[in-house]
């Protein structure tokens, strides 16, 4: 009997240690791209957004959110000659999930370290971000997302929509 009891609990300890092992990792990377309107000073123009981004789950409804990207964007300046804005930044923030059958909406909040150049003028801080968004297939694998961003980039201001896609692993 002790032996079959010992073969029994071994069994069951091999299929919920099996089931842990098969539970996903709170980790996602991704990439996305934006067309973004940049505005600086008075003048408003169009632009993109590159960025690498990660999260980290913390609960089912909140995750942790980086990364790193540049916005960049063509201005007229005062003599009427093109000079390009780019702007580099690391965002960080918290991102509240709600959960729906085909994917999350979220919403983001935090700030971003920034680097904004506009001709010879630099300026490097610290702004305000806030995004809403929507993501396709939310569990392991591939996702898709669409996003609404808004920045503070000190000078510069930036909303963007963009399309991104993650792993979840």
């Amino acid at each position: 009997m002790t032996k079959h009891l010992s073969l029994a609990t071994l069994c069951a300890g091999m299929l919920l240690a099996t089931t842990a092992q098969a539970q996903t990792s709170p980790l996602s990377i991704g990439a996305s791209a934006s067309v973004t309107d940049v505005k600086y000073g008075s003048q408003t123009e169009t632009g993109h957004t590159w960025e690498v981004n990660g999260t980290l789950r913390v609960t089912d409804y909140t995750s942790l959110y980086t990364g790193y990207g540049e916005t960049s964007a063509d201005f007229d300046n005062e003599n009427g000659t093109e000079t390009k804005l780019t702007s580099s930044y690391i965002p960080v923030g918290l991102q509240v999930n709600f959960p729906m059958s085909m994917g999350n909406i979220y919403l983001r909040g935090g700030g971003n370290y920034y680097q904004t150049e506009f001709g010879t003028d630099k300026d490097i801080g610290w702004g305000a971000t806030g995004t809403v968004g929507f993501e396709l297939q939310p569990t392991v694998g591939p996702k898709m997302a669409f996003e609404l961003t808004y920045a503070d980039r000190g000078d510069a201001e930036t909303s963007s929509v963009s399309v991104g896609t993650s792993v979840g692993f």
